[in-house]
């Protein structure tokens, strides 16, 4: 910039190095006055002090270009001072001349890659020489010792593990089933006379059974072919339990699950009009009401507590094995019901509190655990559905935080001292989610067994009561009691299972309490043996029974006892129907292959 000056100088022969830098200050003890850069759009700048006036210097004597480049950069069209550009082309020179060094930390990069390279090529290979006895010691008793926990593993497996494993690892061998294959009804056609089947005299009375008139109660094709009574084969019934808790809501699983565990013809005919008579009370939003059932029916005495009425409903439905996603004649009717549970849904503190409207205090944590099971079932038959996902685990977490923290029940509102009743649903929820995958907090199962602890009627655990503090056990509670110590982890083997299922089973099926008829069934169901078989003849034929049959209202249950007066043919019904399908809705926890069916799957798959 200086050169620039100079030349301006000697060429024009006039001092113009004002119009290009800032004058000197006059006295060293008075600071020249400064003026704000760019600080506002409407400040002046001064003009340079020159005698003779800028644009007569540049008429007369142009610049060369590179200087003109320079003055015209330094002063522009008079909008910015000239120190500006100055340090923009310091800073610009110095950006260039750093561009000429490179990074530090790629510097660093090549100085690891060369340290690298040089251990891979020189220092490993020199190493592995120089102890090259001790590698092939160590590596020779790694692969010893690994062959030798394999082999011990394989012995501590069972053998339906161990057979799993070699699955996985040399791919799955599909057997060949043995005897008469299974034919599915839906492609066969039926023939004209019915004695040309080989059938016995249930199958004739259901395939001679016809319309009664009402268009209505006509049951679909799929739904007479779950109702056959087909030979369960032992690799159906393996197969069954390798799904899980719900293997048994399957296509093949429910029908293997009804001849293995005494459902019949008729058991089945009564669920399916059972659900006929659901679907034609649902309401438009896709609710159920329980004072709205139509004509011929009883309604209930709740007026508001729709989340609670649907949810029995809905689960009707998902324990015969329908889904909203899977094709058919329920499809749309699960889906609506499941779409007004997700309209109610309240997300609080990370929860989800399923309740929706309710009538009073008492139904409150009765709804949510009743929904929570809705909701984690539908997940655990859809595992694709994300959102059912999240709001299954939002109301676990509802209700692990409505747990009483002091007694480890639940109650009517949350937090409160429990009672055992509200303390079944709040299991059967917390257990529904588990099958499906949902994590369920270990302090919230360890409390539960604290309180059916303090709930027990006797020391044993085989009796329980209403309340801890209540004055003695009864026979509905105990029912309650005694599933959830199942869901608990308490083994068959255990003293006070035995003798608590041994009384029920002397107890017998109730004519008028469906509510413990509900829990005592599903006790029997998963203890087996002689006694569920006792139990199930005369519970299975009293609902067939007691079913109605004609009019508006057939396929319901009249409401027997105090709960179903209250509740109304809605609760009744279901109650009914989830009996009815305890032989697919739940596979028995207990139940063990027997040996002649491991034998024979073992060699098939063979």
């Amino acid at each position: 910039m200086t050169e620039v000056v100079s030349e301006s100088r000697s060429e024009s022969g006039v001092d113009d190095s004002s119009a290009l830098v800032a004058p000197e200050p006059q006295s060293t003890d008075v600071p020249p006055e400064e003026t704000p850069i760019l600080e506002d759009n409407t400040a002046e700048i001064p003009e340079p002090q020159t005698d003779t006036p800028q644009p007569e210097l540049i008429k007369e004597e142009p610049p060369e270009p590179e200087i003109a480049k320079d003055a015209g950069d330094a002063t522009g069209s008079g909008d910015e001072p000239q120190g500006i550009m100055n340090e923009v082309r310091q800073r610009t020179s110095k950006r260039r001349r750093r561009r000429g060094v490179p990074p530090g930390w790629t510097i660093w990069l090549a100085k690891q890659s060369e340290k690298g390279r040089t251990f891979f090529s020189h220092q490993l290979p020199a190493w592995m020489m120089s102890n090259r006895e001790q590698l092939i010691s160590y590596l020779t008793s790694f692969a010893v010792l690994s062959f030798i926990c394999m082999l011990m593993a394989l012995w501590v497996m069972p053998p339906v593990s161990t057979e799993e494993l070699f699955s996985i690892i040399a791919g799955p061998i599909e057997p060949k089933p043995e005897g008469p294959l299974v034919v599915e009804v839906e492609s066969t056609q039926q023939p004209e006379d019915i004695t040309e089947l080989n059938l016995n005299s249930t199958m004739k009375e259901l395939l001679a059974d016809d319309n009664d008139g009402q268009e209505n109660f006509e049951l679909d094709m799929d739904e007479r072919q779950m109702t056959l009574e087909l030979d369960a084969s032992d690799l159906d019934i393996e197969r069954m339990f390798r799904k899980g808790e719900f293997g048994g809501r399957s296509t093949t699983g429910k029908r293997t699950a009804i001849q293995k565990y005494g459902g019949s013809a008729e058991s089945e005919r009564a669920v399916n009009i059972g659900l006929q008579w659901l679907k034609k009370t649902q309401q438009k939003d896709g609710s159920w009401h329980f004072g709205k059932v139509g004509d011929g029916a009883d309604p209930g005495g709740y007026r508001r507590t729709e989340v609670g009425s649907t949810s029995m409903a809905l689960l009707c439905f998902l324990g015969a094995g329908h889904t909203h996603k899977k094709p058919g004649p329920y499809k749309d009717t699960v889906f609506k019901g499941l779409k007004y549970i997700g309209s109610q849904v309240q997300e609080v503190s990370g929860g989800a509190d399923l309740r929706g409207v309710i009538d009073g205090r008492n139904p409150g944590m009765y709804v949510q655990g009743l929904a929570t099971i809705c909701v984690s079932e539908a997940y655990a038959l859809e595992r694709r559905d994300k959102d059912l996902r999240k709001v299954s685990d939002m109301a676990v977490s509802f209700i692990e935080r409505a747990q009483d923290p002091f007694g480890g029940g639940w109650r009517y509102s949350p937090r409160d001292p429990g009672d055992t009743s509200v303390v079944g649903w709040q299991v059967m929820a917390l257990q529904s989610a588990r099958a499906g995958g949902i994590r369920v907090s270990s302090k919230t199962l360890r409390n539960v067994r604290e309180y059916l602890q303090d709930a027990q009627g006797d020391s044993d655990g085989s009796t329980y009561k209403y309340t801890p503090d209540a004055g003695g056990a009864s026979n509905t509670m105990s029912a309650v009691g005694l599933l959830c110590r199942m869901y608990m982890g308490w083994r068959k083997d255990h003293k006070g299972l035995e003798k608590g299922v041994n009384r029920l089973s002397a107890v017998g099926p109730s004519k008028n309490n469906m509510y413990y008829n509900y829990y005592a069934t599903q006790v029997l169901h998963h203890w087996g043996g002689d006694l569920w078989k006792k139990w199930n003849l005369k519970m299975r034929e009293q609902l067939i029974r007691t079913q109605i049959t004609e009019g508006p209202a057939k396929g319901s249950w009249k409401p027997t006892d105090n709960h179903g007066r209250t509740a109304g043919q809605i609760y009744q019904t279901a109650l009914c129907i989830l009996t009815l399908e305890v032989y697919y809705r739940h596979l028995p926890m207990y139940q063990e292959l027997d040996k002649s069916v491991k034998t024979a799957t073992t060699s098939t798959e063979k």
